[in-house]
C-alpha cells in the first residue's frame, strides 16, 4: 500500500511538473503574442501619422485649386468684359461712320 502511494505521489509530481512546464510555455507564448501586438500597434501609429501627413498635403492642394479657380474666374470675367466692350466700341464706330 505504501509503495502504491509512493508511486502515485511520484506520478502526481510528474503531472505537476508537466503542468508547470505547460504553464511556462503558455506564458512565453502569450508574452510573444503581446510583443507582436505592441509592434502592430506601433505600425498602426506610424500609418496614422502618414495619413495625417497625406491629409495635410491634400488640404494644401485643395487650397491651391481654390486659388487657381478664383484666378480663372477673374480672368474669364475680365476677358468677357473686354470682349463685350471691344464689340460695343466697334459697333459704335461702324455706326458713326455710316
Amino acid at each position: 500500500m505504501q509503495q502504491g502511494f509512493e508511486l502515485m505521489n511520484k506520478r502526481f509530481e510528474q503531472v505537476d511538473k508537466r503542468f508547470e512546464a505547460m504553464q511556462q510555455s503558455f506564458e512565453k507564448r502569450f508574452e510573444q503574442v503581446e510583443k507582436r501586438f505592441e509592434q502592430v500597434d506601433k505600425r498602426f501609429e506610424q500609418v496614422d501619422k502618414r495619413f495625417e501627413q497625406v491629409d495635410k498635403r491634400f488640404e494644401q492642394v485643395d487650397k491651391r485649386f481654390e486659388s487657381m479657380n478664383k484666378r480663372m474666374d477673374r480672368f474669364m470675367i475680365w476677358s468677357f468684359s473686354i470682349t463685350v466692350s471691344m464689340a460695343g466700341i466697334i459697333i459704335s464706330v461702324l455706326k458713326f461712320w455710316q
